[in-house]
């Protein structure tokens, strides 16, 4: 009796977890896409492959670009209360960071297709602009990131 009433559970569990994930909200969904707090900065392939499988950005397509800011969540959360900056497109309430923050920025190869994405990892020093909104202001959208000359 036990393993049927276990076998009745897994479907609503699932349930649960697609729920959980479709709720998230927009400065959750920027955390899952963009941080990536406890790792150090590496020039890995193997990184951009798993972090953007696991980060859920390959389940219906390759996406073509990501960036991962290897900071403190607290640092990239500041970032809101820096002086604003241009925004692109759509989105409002852009701020600069005030230094170069570390990021991995992950591009997919040029042969490679859903299900099997493929990506090459560059690892450097950028500035980045971020979209903010709530209270308190969080980062919802990563809008850009410059390069800085000096990546050390």
């Amino acid at each position: 009796m036990a393993p049927e009433r276990s076998l009745l559970l897994l479907p609503l569990l699932a349930m649960l977890v697609v729920r959980l994930v479709s709720s998230e909200t927009p400065a959750e969904r920027f955390e899952r896409q963009h941080v990536d707090s406890d790792c150090p900065a590496l020039n890995d392939n193997v990184y951009c492959n798993q972090m953007m499988r696991n980060r859920g950005m390959t389940q219906e397509s390759c996406k073509e670009f990501n960036t991962f800011i290897l900071e403190n969540v607290q640092k990239i959360r500041a970032i809101c209360w820096n002086t604003k900056a241009p925004c692109k497109d759509q989105f409002h309430n852009c701020h600069r960071s005030s230094q170069p923050l570390q990021v991995t920025e992950c591009r997919l190869k040029g042969n490679s297709q859903h299900p099997q994405c493929k990506y090459k990892a560059t690892n450097v020093k950028k500035h980045i602009i971020v979209s903010c909104c709530g209270w308190p202001l969080l980062p919802v959208h990563l809008d850009s990131s410059k390069s800085h000359k000096c990546l050390k």
